[in-house]
């Protein structure tokens, strides 16, 4: 048939690529019409089921992935058992992945074994990603990889033709990667839906959990400790259900992302894509910080630089809140709205990902 067929690889963390492939998909096919897609990943497939629609899975696990402990922070020790046995679990994943070929290009978050699997398979391979994970792991103390790993996943990602990365991918990646790494405006979904609701005049706050429920504890307990601030309203998802007489509460079902152009704050972890999201609909964040993460102490950084948002920590968040928001309303808060007012940061980066790979593959 004359229909191409673009195999996706992703790694078994989060939901921010799923939902940045979501908005690269959406856009290919509606630049070039019908693709056949095959999306493949393990931990999170019943979320990629949920957020992109019309599309083949393959329920395997892609080799990447790293452990947490329960406060959210990288368990080292973890990672490294994780990552013992990776060279001969890549070998024999490449060899048994190459044997699957009839696409026609290959996209990926960065699994690095993608980009080799698509040289065997001589059809292109393209990663997204805004962090790498030999550089995640290489921040980590003490580092939790061996030389030869990331040896090879350097190697492995040479083999990509393109590699796109949004703004504030850290500086050093852009280096290393140099002529394969192509920067592009953020990557954020084009057809939201956008939905209000009244809250009588009250300031909007939005507080987002993790994909992963890392922060469901710290929320509940923030929300108790608001319950005192009658003149802001809390919008949170329906798991947190109380009867507190400041909360709003958004269906599990509904995305959150479909209620930030309405808000005048959003609180949340620094994940890429929420802080994408707020970028692109101009909404002020307010981001908690994570022990020894990192891809969010890189974004948190990034945002305080350039004035579109500030830092909360965990335990201000958790039992301050209610001393926290008031004045910071008052003070910094008018200075973060204009400065997100005023930004020029582009953020159609799906389309021109998706037009810079059909012009490739054509």
């Amino acid at each position: 048939s004359d229909q191409q067929r673009c195999k996706i690889f992703l790694s078994d963390e989060g939901y921010g690529h799923i939902v940045r492939q979501r908005a690269i998909i959406e856009e290919l096919r509606r630049l070039s019409g019908p693709i056949d897609f095959t999306v493949q990943s393990h931990r999170h497939i019943k979320a990629v089921e949920r957020i992109i629609p019309n599309v083949r899975t393959i329920d395997t696990f892609n080799n990447i992935t790293w452990h947490k402990q329960a406060n959210g922070s990288p368990d080292v020790n973890g990672i490294k058992v994780q990552f013992n046995n990776y060279l001969e679990d890549s070998r024999v994943f490449i060899e048994k992945q190459t044997q699957d070929n009839q696409y026609d290009f290959i996209l990926s978050d960065f699994v690095y074994e993608a980009f080799e699997i698509a040289q065997n398979q001589q059809i292109p391979s393209f990663g997204v990603s805004h962090f790498t994970w030999d550089w995640f792991f290489s921040k980590l103390y003490p580092p939790p990889l061996q030389t030869k790993v990331l040896d090879r996943f350097f190697e492995l990602a040479a083999k990509a033709n393109t590699l796109y990365f949004p703004p504030f991918t850290p500086e050093e990646i852009l280096v290393h990667y140099g002529p394969k790494a192509h920067s592009v405006p953020l990557i954020v979904r084009s057809g939201i839906e956008h939905k209000t609701r009244s809250s009588n005049g009250c300031f909007k706050v939005m507080i987002i959990d993790s994909g992963a429920g890392v922060l469901s504890k710290a929320v509940k307990k923030a929300l108790e400790c608001v319950a005192g601030l009658n003149d802001f309203v809390f919008f949170v998802s329906s798991k947190f259900q109380s009867d507190q007489g400041n909360l709003s509460f958004i269906d599990e079902s509904e995305l959150m992302v479909d209620y930030v152009n309405d808000m005048d704050l959003v609180i949340g972890r620094a994940g890429f894509n929420t802080i994408s999201e707020c970028i692109g609909l101009r909404t002020p964040m307010l981001l908690i910080g994570e022990a020894m993460n990192p891809e969010m102490n890189e974004n948190i950084l990034n945002l305080k630089k350039s004035h579109l948002g500030t830092f909360i920590g965990l335990e201000t968040f958790e039992l301050g809140l209610h001393k926290f928001l008031p004045t910071f309303v008052d003070t910094e808060y008018p200075f973060i709205k204009k400065a997100m007012q005023d930004h020029e940061i582009e953020t159609n980066g799906a389309e021109i990902i998706a037009r810079d790979i059909l012009d490739k593959i054509s």
